[in-house]
């Protein structure tokens, strides 16, 4: 049987229960519980006093550890073979398919809180919406096409646009609150900025390059563990801070950073200052640089993770000429 230790070690180099389920051969609820002392279907309420300075705790429901999604077990590739061809050959199909973006969906109105933890998960769901669509999508070493590479590129920019917005509203409120709270602040502010910094550099890295770049499929995997690794990290940075923060500053610091994201620059800046008040500063000269970027140009992320569009196509599958 796992220990702890075993699983805290695989939680702290990023991954989730469900992967670390899959590597030790548990069930993920098993690897909460061991890691936590709790059972994932809440069974028991602890006291506040109980839960504090807990690691492995996760931000909201565990309930999805209890019971996972099910899975088909096999897969027919004669099956995939005669679905897609009747995809091809079905019109309204294929509408369909050319509306379908990789936006994440918008959080329903009872969940458009916006306090702190509610702000910052709810960024980090929708990165990690559109990485599971851009590891769904073959790269080059996979069999990918031309088709494939484009929808690639499209998405690592969604989550460029996304990030850049995120981290520089953390750098400017979340981050200055932690060393603020937690004894040892300035180390977790230092340790979290550190893995911020090693995504901007890999996202400006593979700014421009083709996704049949040599490079490009390596420094994607690169960004996924990298991402993984940071956000098991800032959540439980986040779980420390709520058990320390009073509720109305919680609340108003949510606040605060929904605030700075709408002024906040979309592409990263690797070698601008990332701590206040600097790092402020540095938005105020990036951000109207980068929102004119955008309005000039066409940055992959407006397609939402679709392919170019050939000859003049819209959604609806006809050339403009044939809609004039």
């Amino acid at each position: 049987m796992p220990t702890r230790e075993d699983v805290l070690d695989l939680l702290r180099s990023g991954g989730t229960y469900e992967d670390i389920g899959d590597r030790l051969g548990i069930h993920p609820g098993l690897a909460y519980m061991i890691a936590t002392g709790l059972p994932a279907d809440g069974g028991d309420v602890p006291s506040p006093e109980e839960l504090t300075g807990r690691e492995g705790l996760l931000p909201g429901s565990s309930q999805h550890l209890v019971n996972p999604p099910t899975e088909v077990p096999t897969r027919d590739p004669t099956v995939e073979r005669w679905l897609r061809a009747r995809a091809v050959a079905d019109g309204p199909m294929r509408e369909a398919a050319a509306r379908r973006t990789a936006r994440p969906p918008q959080p329903a109105e009872q969940e458009a809180d916006d306090d702190l933890l509610t702000v910052l998960v709810r960024d980090h769901n929708q990165i990690k919406y559109i990485q599971e669509q851009l590891e769904a999508v073959p790269g080059v070493r996979q069999g990918g096409g031309a088709e494939q590479q484009q929808r690639r590129v499209s998405l690592v920019d969604m989550i460029r646009e996304r990030l850049a917005v995120h981290e520089a509203a953390e750098e400017e409120h979340f981050w200055p609150a932690v060393r603020k709270a937690l004894p040892d602040g300035e180390d977790l502010a230092r340790q979290g900025r550190g893995q911020e910094r090693e995504g901007k550099d890999l996202l400006a890295a593979l700014e421009g390059m083709p996704g049949d770049d040599d490079q490009f499929d390596e420094l994607v995997e690169k960004l996924a563990t990298a991402l993984r690794k940071h956000v098991a990290f800032e959540d439980a940075v986040l779980l420390r801070l709520q058990d320390t923060l009073p509720l109305e500053q919680w609340e108003k610091l949510g606040r605060r950073i929904q605030r700075a994201k709408r002024r906040a620059p979309t592409r990263q800046h690797p070698h601008a200052p990332d701590t206040p008040p600097w790092n402020k500063l540095g938005a105020v000269t990036a951000t109207p640089l980068d929102r004119a970027r955008d309005a000039l140009g066409h940055r992959p992320a407006e397609r939402e993770g679709q392919a170019e569009a050939g000859d003049a196509a819209d959604a609806d599958g006809r050339p403009d000429d044939e809609r004039r």
